[in-house]
This record gives structure tokens, C-alpha cells and sequence, in this order.
């Protein structure tokens, strides 16, 4: 049952982000459109502004939903199905909406506008239907449904003569009626589902500065198992993460409330507390901590080597926000560490809160931009220098006392050789050579053994068939990675930024090519 859980976690994980990853690219440019909104800017640049960010607001922002109906199926989908999974994906999404909204005309339970439209209303318009607001559930749950029911019925075979209706063919089939009842079912069932997320939204936003420190705590404790992204995604993109009414719109989750108001930030008066979520200085200051008091407690006659090895994780952190090359330094060398590391995490987004800093930024980049582009008034940006410091020395005096006193032999604190000095500083290099492939698919039991094969932001996440097959000493000695994660049938390799040619050199050499 453990492992079947994880199994499913895993795939979750890995086909979730694939949409994800392009918000952050909307947020970048949604970012810069409001630097050239902003008051003292020429009127052509203002004009040029609204007309991307209006296009992107409603063009990418409103129609999450969709995206992670049709990104999720693709994602789940085995290679032979992707595309059919795809068209299914958008198609069964259409399915829902006309099946809901003509289930509700039909019942006379079609809600009617008020004031602020349909807000309040537990119903909502997407793609011009009035339908139960699901937000980016619906989605979620389409994508999934789609791509498990290609998977499992994919290859279905039929008589000869009904062979152009076989395989996803069918499962298109099976899909209309599946749909058709969920669709129905949930103008019931989803009304008390929705007051359910309010109360706990409710109670979570209650609990204020708290309630984030939690969030950051677990945020850390996940992590290693990869599961981080089911903390983070609802609180994001869905209800969970808050509601907000602006400017005649419903926004629902907290970094798409944090764009409407991005968007918006002359009309409003106050922020929305779930900003807070994002708010982050885990890989801005917190490396920098975390890198010096492992520098400090190193022998004085490795501190060279080891600023060479730490110096591009911290650079890569705060440029990027992906911090696993340096935690993954620590991880599994002590969950003391950890278990610290994720106290302070948890107290960063505590304090940024108490301080009031309200704008979104979970790198170097972005902090900078949002800084420029969003009200200081409203979003308080002039402490972050404060709170920079504050969060940087936490972590350094933490870790540096652990260090010292508990005699955790961290980065340097031993002899170090040139050859894992090298090793270290490839480790993030987005250089693959073939010696680095035949050593992970070798270390991961051989191409036989190798199931499905994807990767997230930073890590090759790996289906194998036989876990038993699996030589960790290779994967841990061979592989150039900033660390492995062994979750049985389910592999993890930490490799950083080139993490996706790494997946494509491993997927051509499984071909043959």
C-alpha cells in the first residue's frame, strides 16, 4: 500500500509541475508589464503594458483550469499516448463544462449575478459557460482522469471491422459518459466540497504569521521525498491558497491573486494576507548563511576548495531559487541539520510576514523586479535589506553552532581531494557527457530495468522495475549529482539546472541513439 501511495505521489508530482513551470515565466513577464505601468512612465509604455499583461492575465492566468487539464493528461500519458492525451484532455474539459452547465439550466439552479457578477455564488464562467466553480480543481482532476484512463485502456483491441475505433479511440468513448456523470455529480457533491476549502482557508488565514511558519516548516520536511509540490501548488493555484475580488474579477489561489494585484496595484488599498505564501528568502538569504558557516567551520586549509564548491549552489539559489545542490549537501549527512534548517525556513516566512513584506519573490530576480514594479506603500519592500540580514545570520548562527557542536563532518571538515572538488563543481554543469549516462543507467539497473524516465525543475525522477537492481554505489559515487533520493521503485537524482538535457542524453541513449 506505502509503495503504491508513493508511486502515485510520484507520477502526481512529476506531471503537476509541467504546467507550473510556465507560470513562472508569466510571473517574470507580468512583472516587468507593471514596471512599465507604473505612474512616471511615458503613456506609450503604460499602453504597451496593459496590452500584454490584459492579454496574459486573461489569455494564461484565467485559463488555468484548461492548462492543467491538457498539460496533467499529456504529462501522466505514456510516450505512445502524449498527443491523443492531449486532444482527449482539452476535449473531455469541454465535455464537463457543456454537461455542467446544461445539467444546471435544465434543474433551475443556474445562479444569477449580483453586484460583483457571480462571486459568492459557488458558481463561475469559463470559456463563456456559467458552471460550479471548481477553479484549477477541475483541471486537476480532468487531467488525471484522462491520463489514467488512456494509460489503463489505451490498448484496448476490437473486431476488425470496429478497429478505427480502438485504443484511446475508445477510451474517448468510455471518457463521454464517465465526464458526463462526473459533471453532473459535482452540482451536487462540489457545493460542499467549496464550503469545506472555505473553512479552511478560514481557519488558516486566522492563525496569521503562524500559520506561515508552518507552511515553511513542512515546506522543508517534504523535500526529500518530493512531495513538496502538493503543500505549495494548492495554496498557489486553488481556493486553498485564498479568494479575492479585484477589479470586477474572482481570483482564486495566492500567486494568481498576487498578479491580479500586480496588475491592479493603483485600485487597491490593502493585500491579500495569503501574499504571504510568497514572500521567500529560503533561497535568497538562507544559502548565504547556510554557505558561510559551512565555510567558517571548514579547516582553514580546505576554505578555498570548499568556496568553490559552495559559492556557484549559492549563486545558482538566489539567480534561480533552485537551492537542492546546496541542501542536498547537508541532507542526508545529518537530518539534525534538517530538521533546523527547516525551523529556520519556517521562521523566515514567519518574520517576512510580521514585518508586512507583501510582494511575491522567491528569487534574487524576481525581488528586484517586484520591488520596482509594485507600490512600496502597499507591499513594503523596504525591508527586505532588513530581513535579508536578519534570516541570513539566523541560519548562520544555527548552522555554525550545530556544526561545531555536534561535530557533523560538513563540507570540508575532512581532507578533501582535488578529485571532489571537481566532482562537486560539476555537479550543477549542464554539460552532459556519455560517461555521465551509461553511469546513471547503469547505477539505475540497466535499460531493461528502467520503467519511465521525466524530471521537474531540478531532479530526474525514474520509474524502475525491479528495485533490486538498482546499485546505489554507482548512482552515488559515478553520477555527478548533488544527491540521490531512494524511494524504492522510485529514484530521484538531484542534478540542478541541466537537469533536462541529463534526461534527454539518458532518453537517447535508452533508444539507441
Amino acid at each position: 500500500m506505502k509503495e503504491k501511495f508513493m508511486k502515485s505521489a510520484s507520477i502526481f508530482s512529476k506531471a503537476i509541475i509541467q504546467p507550473v513551470m510556465f507560470m513562472a515565466v508569466t510571473g517574470i513577464v507580468l512583472s516587468i508589464c507593471a514596471i512599465l505601468k507604473l505612474e512616471f512612465m511615458p503613456q506609450f509604455t503604460k499602453d504597451i503594458g496593459n496590452f500584454i499583461f490584459n492579454i496574459l492575465s486573461g489569455g494564461m492566468i484565467g485559463q488555468l483550469s484548461v492548462i492543467f487539464a491538457v498539460g496533467i493528461a499529456a504529462a501522466l500519458a505514456k510516450p505512445k499516448y502524449k498527443t491523443d492525451a492531449a486532444i482527449l484532455g482539452i476535449v473531455t474539459f469541454m465535455i464537463f463544462l457543456f454537461a455542467n452547465n446544461s445539467w444546471l439550466t435544465l434543474t433551475h439552479r443556474l445562479a444569477k449575478a449580483g453586484e460583483f457578477g457571480l462571486y459568492g455564488t459557488g458558481q463561475g464562467t469559463i470559456l463563456g459557460l456559467q458552471v460550479v466553480d471548481m477553479g484549477v480543481f477541475l483541471g486537476i482532476m480532468i487531467g488525471c482522469l484522462v491520463g489514467v484512463m488512456v494509460n489503463k485502456f489505451g490498448d484496448i483491441k476490437l473486431h476488425k471491422y470496429l478497429a478505427p475505433y480502438e485504443g484511446t479511440k475508445s477510451v474517448y468513448i468510455i471518457l463521454i459518459f464517465v465526464t458526463i456523470i462526473l459533471a453532473i455529480a459535482a452540482t451536487y457533491i462540489w457545493p460542499v466540497v467549496n464550503k469545506l476549502v472555505e473553512a479552511i482557508v478560514k481557519t488558516t488565514t486566522t492563525t496569521g504569521s503562524i500559520g506561515f511558519f508552518f507552511y515553511g516548516f513542512l515546506n522543508r520536511l517534504l523535500l526529500p521525498l518530493g512531495l513538496h509540490h502538493f503543500l505549495w501548488m494548492p495554496l498557489f493555484y486553488t481556493p486553498l491558497g485564498g479568494t479575492a475580488h479585484i477589479a470586477g474579477h474572482v481570483y482564486n489561489g495566492a500567486y494568481n491573486i498576487w498578479l491580479a494585484e500586480l496588475g491592479h496595484a493603483g485600485s487597491i488599498t490593502s493585500m491579500h494576507p495569503s501574499i504571504g505564501y510568497l514572500a521567500n528568502f529560503g533561497s535568497i538569504s538562507l544559502p548565504i548563511g547556510i554557505a558561510f558557516a559551512m565555510w567558517k567551520t571548514a579547516k582553514p586549509q580546505n576554505r578555498k576548495k570548499v568556496a568553490g564548491i559552495l559559492i556557484p549552489t549559492v549563486v545558482t539559489a538566489f539567480m534561480a531559487g533552485v537551492t537542492e545542490p546546496l541542501e542536498f549537501l547537508f541532507l542526508f549527512l545529518s537530518p539534525i541539520l534538517w530538521l533546523a534548517h527547516a525551523v529556520v525556513y519556517g521562521l523566515s516566512l514567519l518574520i517576512t510576514n510580521l514585518f508586512g513584506i507583501s510582494i511575491q519573490f522567491d528569487t534574487g530576480i524576481n525581488m528586484i523586479i517586484n520591488s520596482f514594479a509594485f507600490p512600496a506603500a502597499l507591499g513594503k519592500q523596504y525591508f527586505i535589506p532588513i530581513v535579508f540580514v536578519i534570516t541570513a545570520v539566523m541560519e548562520y548562527f544555527v548552522f555554525r553552532y550545530l556544526i561545531v557542536k555536534l561535530n557533523i563532518p560538513t563540507l570540508g571538515r575532512e581532507n578533501m581531494d582535488d578529485d571532489q572538488v571537481i566532482e562537486e563543481k560539476t555537479s550543477s554543469s549542464t554539460n552532459v557527457d556519455r560517461a555521465q549516462v551509461i553511469n546513471i543507467v547503469e547505477g539505475l539497473g540497466g535499460k531493461e530495468n528502467i520503467s519511465n524516465i521525466m524530471n521537474c525543475y531540478t531532479r530526474l525522477r525514474v520509474d524502475v522495475k525491479d528495485e533490486n537492481k538498482v546499485n546505489m554505489d554507482i548512482l552515488k559515487k559515478k553520477v555527478k549529482s548533488s544527491g540521490i533520493v531512494d524511494k524504492g521503485k522510485h529514484i530521484q537524482i538531484v542534478i540542478g539546472l541541466g537537469v533536462t538535457e541529463v534526461r534527454e542524453a539518458v532518453e537517447d541513449y535508452l533508444k539507441g541513439e
